[in-house]
């Protein structure tokens, strides 16, 4: 089994999204304990072995010191089984040394004799175990193994302990322990379930883009050819001429019709002319490519295509001529002639061109390159149009 390998199971995204919480949380809380352990450092100092207690204090700072520094480290571990039984090793090593040396506390410290040390000495641990309720429960692992080393030896020492009283706060205590276990475990579950509603409102919303960009598609794309339509062909008109008004640019559009094509459909079928349709959208798109040009081709009709452009009118000529030869070179010698007349038009949104204007003008074009002959290019010059091919 690869342990590195990339793990895409729901379970295990969870567990890796509590591990990474759990680590996030503890430079919080480990100071809070820290400031715990300076307490009792202070209310023991005249009553214990003042090393003993200094060796504890330094002890702990070591560790939570520790455990503050590996929490950085455990934040970034990848997604991965190895980084996930990395990160649940050390937030359970890390947790458990820490519930020791808190537990070692409540042995050296417990004091039948000083009534306000041993009750010091419930509040702060049992404070602890609160405290680390909300915290170590992301993981309820990591909360068992910090509580029950931390809280069972004081337990331990007052049912040691001779008297009614000691037995009353012994059971209290235990319970107070079990129902923090308790909670811990359901506190779990609550964030478990949430981090699940989490990924699957992820998913949905995933889902919910593809399928955006899959209506997108469908309905701004050309199924036959997989150029842009029609809809497409108005939605970059539109913004062209808007971007092109504040920029000064001038816009350029090329329409082209397939020559004969209905005769052509006649002779060989329309699968053949569908055939067609696509070769011709694959020169357009081969063309544009060569050319570095600023735009894209449409399919806008059943054999009509478009191309918006950036750019002089002498560059949009030549871009049309070289479509015009390609396509004249599809089919040459195969006894499948075709040819396609091309109209060109110019116009200048800043200076108050339209897209009306700009249409007309280009179709006009077009209309005259298909009445002079076909199979040329013919330019609008703003009034009268000019044969270029």
């Amino acid at each position: 089994m690869d342990t590195d390998a990339d793990v895409s199971g729901l379970d295990e995204r969870v567990l890796h999204r509590q591990l990474r919480l759990l680590a996030e949380h503890l430079p919080v809380v480990l100071p809070a304990s820290l400031l715990a352990a300076g307490l009792v450092g202070w209310g023991f100092w005249d009553h214990v072995d003042q090393p003993i207690l200094i060796y504890w204090l330094c002890g702990l700072f070591v560790l939570s010191a520790g455990r503050v520094l590996l929490s950085w480290y455990l934040v970034d571990q990848p997604l991965n089984r190895k980084g996930i039984r990395r990160m649940k090793g050390m937030l359970l090593s890390g947790a458990l040394l820490s519930g020791a040396v808190w537990g070692i506390g409540g042995i050296l410290f417990f004091d039948p004799g000083n009534p306000y040390g041993f009750a010091l000495l419930v509040i702060i641990l049992g404070g602890l175990l609160s405290g680390a309720l909300g915290s170590h429960s992301y993981y309820f692992p990591t909360f068992f193994a910090f509580a029950v080393p931390e809280f069972l030896p004081l337990i331990w020492e007052f049912s040691r302990e001779e008297g009614e009283m000691y037995e009353i706060i012994t059971l209290v205590m235990l319970l107070f322990l079990l129902l923090n276990l308790y909670y811990s475990k359901k506190h779990e579950n609550v964030i478990t379930t949430a981090i699940r509603l989490q990924f699957a409102n992820d998913s949905l919303l995933e889902e919910l883009r593809s399928a955006n960009r899959e209506l997108h598609q469908y309905s701004y794309t050309d199924p036959l050819t997989g150029i842009g339509n029609r809809r497409q062909f108005d939605l970059d008109m539109e913004q062209t001429l808007q971007v092109t008004k504040t920029t000064g640019e001038a816009v350029c559009l090329i329409l082209m019709d397939v020559d004969y094509f209905k005769a052509y459909n006649d002779r060989f079928g329309h699968p053949k002319g569908d055939a067609v349709l696509k070769d011709i959208a694959r020169v357009m798109l081969k063309v544009c490519q060569e050319q570095q040009v600023r735009g894209r081709p449409m399919r806008i009709g059943g054999e009509e295509f478009s191309l918006l452009l950036k750019g002089d009118l002498k560059t949009a000529a030549h871009v049309a001529e070289t479509m015009r030869q390609e396509v004249s070179r599809l089919y040459s010698g195969k006894g499948q002639q075709i040819s396609a007349s091309f109209g060109v038009a110019m116009t200048n949104p800043q200076a108050g061109g339209t897209r009306k204007k700009l249409f007309k003008s280009a179709d006009q074009a077009l209309y005259e390159a298909k009445t002079a002959g076909r199979n040329q290019v013919v330019v609008f010059d703003g009034q009268d149009s000019a044969n270029q091919s």
